[in-house]
């Protein structure tokens, strides 16, 4: 035998619409609070996209700017790079590759004059620099490595990011920007900064 409920008691039940509004956000809820996550992600994402190409183009001004340069200058650059991307943490996190591209003979031909590491090298081939330069100039390329590791991402297995960016740029002040009194040395790369 069924038992139904008496007829005043169901048309009471089917009227009363108090706990729709909890259900709607109980089932919407998820769905936007993933969403938010999502564009404050890719805010952080764009945001040390833009810190990097702002680095490295700081640098490349930085280095331009001199007539010699030292292996300890380069260490204090890099170590700068904790005040020049705040608040992104690059403590472990940043490569920096600086390279000085030499254009020699009648063909311009680009030759490596030398190249400091800190971290881990940042793909370049001196060919990329071919048509930068005339005959006994030189062009200056920086390269940065950001490891981007965001904490909403981790938290859902994401992966880190790389964010690489490069930079050339010409001396200012003379053709050639020697390093530690050598204006060339081979061009193999050696690394600094605890490299």
């Amino acid at each position: 035998m069924r038992s139904r409920l008496p007829s005043f008691l169901s048309a009471r039940f089917l009227a009363d619409k108090r706990g729709i509004a909890a259900t709607e956000f109980a089932l919407i809820a998820p769905a936007l609070i993933f969403f938010v996550m999502g564009v404050l992600e890719m805010s952080f994402r764009f945001r040390a996209a833009d810190d990097a190409t702002r680095y490295v183009h700081q640098v490349a001004d930085l280095i331009s700017r001199e007539e010699t340069l030292t292996e300890a200058g380069l260490t204090d650059i890099y170590n700068a790079s904790v005040h020049m991307m705040k608040p992104l943490d690059t403590t472990d996190n940043l490569d920096l590759d600086i390279a000085s591209v030499g254009f020699e003979g009648e063909d311009a031909t680009p030759t490596m004059y030398w190249r400091r590491v800190a971290g881990v090298p940042i793909d370049f081939k001196v060919e990329e620099t071919k048509d930068m330069g005339a005959q006994d100039e030189t062009v200056i390329r920086v390269g940065v490595r950001y490891t981007y590791e965001s904490v909403l991402s981790s938290l859902f297995g994401g992966k880190t990011m790389a964010i690489e960016r490069e930079a050339f740029t010409r001396p200012r002040m003379q053709r050639v920007v020697a390093m530690d009194g050598q204006t060339e040395d081979g061009g193999s790369i050696k690394y600094f900064a605890g490299g």
